[in-house]
């Protein structure tokens, strides 16, 4: 049986949804705009080796990637630039990377994860969550529909189940109880 949506597509709508809320506190969180920008930059094709530990110059290198397309200005990136450590560290709490070696405290070095790769694509998918109500919001609001539906069918059919046992017991009374 083919369905019309991939097996991915329930864990990128959980990761879409959990960077929509990483987006509405970016005003609270000033190095969300560099973890966003080391996502893209891993789910794009400048990222080969996706097994490959990445350091503090790889995110340098994903805030330039993101400067050169356009995903964050350069005024950002010069912001940005000295907290690629920090930026790592947030990469692994929001569970986009795991750690893979913590001995030099100055420069951890971490691997991103699948769920990191997907956020990357979702983010280079809706340009940086900007177009979300086409490509995402639509899709969740499907979704609530059809569990709404699910919910609705599936009380009908126990309403119907209760009547047919009222009603068998109805039938079923000695008729000389009245």
């Amino acid at each position: 049986m083919n369905l019309p949506f991939s097996p991915t597509f329930f864990r990128k709508m959980d990761i879409f949804h959990q960077l929509v809320e990483y987006e509405s506190q970016k005003k609270i969180k000033h190095l969300w705009e560099g973890e966003k920008a080391l996502l893209v930059w891993a789910g794009s094709e400048e990222h080969q080796h996706l097994g490959s530990p990445l350091d503090t110059k790889h995110v340098k290198n994903a805030l330039d990637y993101c400067v050169r397309i356009g995903f964050i200005p350069q005024s950002e990136n010069d912001r940005m630039r000295n907290s690629a450590r920090h930026i790592l560290e947030s990469t692994i709490t929001h569970e986009f990377g795991e750690l893979v070696n913590n001995s030099n405290e100055k420069n951890p070095r971490i691997r991103i994860n699948r769920n990191g790769i997907l956020a990357g694509l979702i983010l280079s998918e809706t340009k940086n969550l900007k177009k979300t109500f086409r490509n995402y919001l639509l899709w969740s609001w499907d979704w609530y529909l059809l569990y709404y539906l699910a919910g609705l069918l599936l009380a009908v059919q126990v309403l119907k189940g209760f009547t047919e046992l009222i009603l068998l017991w109805w039938k079923n009374l000695p008729k000389n109880l009245w």
